[in-house]
């Protein structure tokens, strides 16, 4: 049975890297919870945010299913409707001490976004935040990352929450019929879903037989592209990280603080220097870690960012993950921001020429056949490899609505998985790119001072986008 709307099909299992997700849930360090706060412009009318919120579990399947896993782990786990779905649980109200700033708010939620979430229910809550300061108000969800990335995230909100202030019930999807939860029936679903996913892998050996057979020339050139994406993802899971005062002292606490920056500033910096907008806010992340390092007396090369790359194709439906978790060396050492930016570029191009993101759902598919402690481990030691996590995600060019009021801001916050202790998510909304901060307070003590710190980096990298008319303009036009 699988579920269609109009976000596309939703799988009744998992696949592998939701099932990764899923399975390190169980290990505290290792929980990947992400979050959103979203910014209205003011408190929502009487009645209205409970009213979309029962729209989108109603037209999202994964906001009223529960998570059940396989018998003896036969298959992946599956997504079954929750009988006893309460909106009311899932929809939470919080006081934010005065005088209601950003700032309280931020340190309201820190402590509610690293409680976990409870893997009896679905797999998501929402936090309503009124009477911030300027008679603006927020919504805070915590969502578990096997639900959805950061694309899919963002189809939900320009399909579900929309271009429109006023109220659109739609049409609503029937009941389901809830899957049986006997012990004979998950197990017989199992084994034909194992039999069914053996024929396609059977199948597609096949195939490739006939091709070498018939198309020897075309296999060979697949061969070579096979062996460099194989070498580009042996160096990701090879080459040790940097040493950083960032890993001295860890614990599971969270503090998270926000950045703004314009993206049309950050669009004439692409522009002018032939980069890509990721290439240009990787950068401005690399300044502000240099400083950050230098204040501290710390002499740091290079630190190794864990960056998400999208898999999923444009007619995709917004169920699950299709991300790959590459490990990217950023430059922190390079006081000139230029040179940071070529030498971050050319390793991002490195990194697509060789496509080996295509090979991350096969490493999780084999990580996911060693028992839990052992994965665990395995997923431990590779997080040791990258210093931080980096992720940047397009959200929609237009206003949204959610309650009846225009959202100002849209942040994301990843989770800080393994010893990782900061993680900067970043998502554009009409014209800005907002930033999410989580960190470890034990790790980064001084957060403010990394938040000036990032101000500088910014106003030195977007100058680079400033026609100056000196040798970087000479630069551009050869």
């Amino acid at each position: 049975m699988t579920m269609t709307t109009t976000l596309g099909s939703f799988p009744d299992r998992m696949n592998a890297t939701d099932a990764l997700f899923w399975l390190l849930d169980t290990v505290p360090d290792l929980r990947s919870t992400v979050g959103g706060l979203i910014v209205l412009d003011g408190e929502p009318e009487p009645g209205r945010l409970r009213e979309d919120f029962a729209r989108l579990a109603a037209d999202y399947p994964r906001m009223r299913q529960r998570v059940v896993d396989a018998p003896f782990n036969l298959a992946s786990p599956e997504w079954v409707q929750d009988k006893q779905f309460d909106l009311d649980y899932h929809m939470r109200t919080i006081a934010v001490p005065a005088p209601g700033n950003m700032a309280d708010l931020l340190a309201t939620l820190g402590p509610l976004f690293a409680t976990p979430l409870d893997r009896n229910r679905p797999l998501w809550e929402a936090y309503e935040a009124g009477r911030l300061v300027d008679g603006r108000s927020a919504v805070f969800m915590k969502v578990h990352h096997c639900l959805m990335d950061g694309v899919a995230g963002t189809r939900v909100i320009t399909g579900l929450l929309g271009e429109r202030r006023e109220a659109e019930p739609g049409e609503r999807l029937p009941p389901e019929e809830p899957a049986s939860l006997a012990m004979a029936a998950r197990l017989g679903r199992a084994l034909v879903h194992e039999a069914e996913e053996l024929a396609t892998a059977g199948g597609a050996g096949l195939r490739a037989i006939r091709d070498a057979v018939f198309h020897p020339i075309a296999t060979t050139g697949e061969a070579a592209s096979d062996v460099r994406r194989f070498l580009g993802l042996a160096a990701d899971l090879s080459v040790p990280r940097a040493e950083s005062p960032l890993h001295h002292t860890r614990s599971l606490s969270r503090r998270l603080a926000t950045f703004d920056m314009y993206l049309s500033e950050i669009d004439a910096v692409r522009d002018r220097l032939g980069a890509t907008n990721n290439d240009v806010i990787l950068t401005v992340v690399s300044g502000a870690l240099h400083r950050w390092h230098t204040s501290r007396g710390a002499d740091v090369k290079e630190l190794r960012a864990l960056v998400p790359v999208n898999l999923r194709e444009t007619t995709e439906g917004a169920a699950g993950n299709r991300v790959a978790l590459l490990a990217i060396g950023l430059p922190v050492g390079e006081p000139n921001p230029l040179k940071r930016l070529r030498r971050i570029q050319q390793r991002m191009g490195r990194v697509k020429r060789d496509r080996r993101a295509t090979l991350y759902p096969l490493a999780i598919r084999l990580l996911l056949m060693l028992p839990l402690p052992v994965a665990a481990e395995v997923g431990r030691q590779q997080m040791r490899r990258t210093n931080l996590v980096c992720t940047n995600v397009p959200g929609p060019p237009h206003t949204c609505y959610l309650g009846g009021r225009a959202i100002e801001r849209i942040y994301a916050f990843a989770p800080m998985v393994g010893d990782h202790p900061v993680a900067i998510a970043l998502y554009s909304y009409r014209d800005m790119v907002h930033m999410g901060l989580d960190v470890d307070p034990l790790a980064m003590e001084d957060l403010p001072h990394f938040l000036d710190a990032l101000t500088e980096s910014y106003v030195e990298v977007v100058s680079l986008g400033r026609d100056s008319g000196g040798p970087l303009r000479e630069r551009r036009l050869n």
